[in-house]
C-alpha cells in the first residue's frame, strides 16, 4: 500500500527517499544580454558537472585580461622574481581604482587587480621566459606582442590585446593547476593557490577566484572602441572533501547605456556566483 511519503512492504516501512533539487538553472536568464559562457568540473570525479555553450562560445578565444595574473603568478613564484613576503612598491602615482594607491603584497595583487603590478613582474621574467611558460601552459594563441605596431607587450599583451584563450583553454589550465601537474614547482602552485582565495560560498564551501575585464575589439590605437565589455571570473571550490574547477565568461551583446559603468569582471563574478551558490546549495 502506497503511504505518504512511505511504502509499506512486507509489513515494514521504508521511507521514500526525496532526491535533491536538480541544478536546473535558467541560464538564459542569468546572462541574458551577453554572449557568455559557464563551466563547473568536478576534479575529484574527473566530471563536468554544469555547462552553459551556446553556439560553442567555450571554444572562442578573447583576451584573458586580470585573469593573466594567475598564470603569471605561477611563473613568478616558480622562477624566483616574487616569493611570499614581497612587496612592490608604489610610485606615489595616484590611481581611481580601490586599493592600487599603496605598496602591494602578492595576495593584494591578485585581491585589487593591479595592473602596474603586473607591468613591474613581466619585464623581470623577460620576453623568452614568458613565451617558454606560455608554451608549457599551452596558454591560449600564446601571443604576447601586444598592440599592433607599439611593441608593448610586456605591458599591454593581455589587456584586449594580442594574447587571447578561450574558456576550455582556461578549464584546461585550471585542471593542471589543481591537479599539479603543471611543469613548475609544487610550491609555486601552492603560493599561487594562497593569493587567489576569495571566500565563503553561501553554504560555507571555500571557493578561490579571478576575474578578467577588458573590452571587445579594442582599435590598434589602444583606445575602448564601442565600449563593449568583456568579463571573465575563473577558479576553484573546495566542498565536503571534493574540488571543483569552474570558469565562465561574458560580452556584452550590445553596447551597454553610459550609465551601466560596471566592468566586465564583476558582472561575470555575479553571474558565476548565483550559478555557484544554487549548485552548492543542493550538496
Amino acid at each position: 500500500m502506497l503511504l505518504k511519503n512511505s511504502l509499506l512492504l512486507a509489513g515494514v516501512m521504508f521511507s521514500l527517499i526525496q532526491p535533491a533539487q536538480a541544478f536546473q538553472p535558467d541560464y538564459k536568464k542569468a546572462f541574458s544580454g551577453y554572449n557568455g559562457c559557464f563551466m563547473l568540473y568536478d576534479n575529484s570525479s574527473k566530471k563536468m558537472v554544469a555547462e552553459y555553450n551556446p553556439d560553442n562560445r567555450c571554444a572562442q578565444r578573447i583576451p584573458p585580461n586580470s585573469t593573466f595574473k594567475v598564470p603569471l603568478a605561477l611563473m613568478a613564484f616558480d622562477s624566483g622574481v616574487i616569493n611570499k613576503n614581497t612587496v612592490f612598491k608604489w610610485d606615489g602615482q595616484p590611481y581611481d581604482l580601490p586599493g592600487w594607491s599603496q605598496d602591494q603584497t602578492p595576495a593584494s595583487w591578485e585581491k585589487y587587480s593591479v595592473v602596474w603590478v603586473s607591468q613591474q613582474i613581466l619585464p623581470e621574467l623577460g620576453m623568452d621566459k614568458i613565451k617558454q611558460y606560455l608554451a608549457q601552459f599551452n596558454y591560449g594563441n600564446q601571443n604576447f606582442s601586444g598592440d599592433k605596431g607599439k611593441n608593448n607587450g610586456l605591458t599591454h599583451a593581455w589587456l584586449s590585446s594580442s594574447l587571447k584563450i578561450s574558456a576550455q583553454e582556461q578549464m584546461s589550465l585550471l585542471q593542471r593547476f589543481a591537479n599539479g601537474t603543471l611543469p613548475i614547482s609544487h610550491e609555486a602552485m601552492e603560493e599561487t593557490k594562497k593569493i587567489i582565495y576569495a571566500g565563503k560560498l553561501d553554504q560555507g564551501a571555500d571557493y578561490y577566484g579571478k576575474t578578467g575585464s577588458g573590452w571587445k575589439n579594442r582599435s590598434d590605437n589602444g583606445q575602448n572602441n564601442g565600449k563593449m565589455r568583456d568579463g571573465w571570473y575563473i577558479g576553484m571550490v573546495e566542498n565536503a572533501g571534493k574540488e571543483y574547477l569552474f570558469v565562465s565568461n561574458i560580452t556584452d551583446k550590445t553596447q551597454p547605456k553610459a550609465s551601466e559603468n560596471k566592468a566586465g569582471g564583476p558582472i561575470a563574478k555575479e553571474i558565476s556566483l548565483k550559478l555557484l551558490n544554487s549548485y552548492f546549495s543542493t550538496k
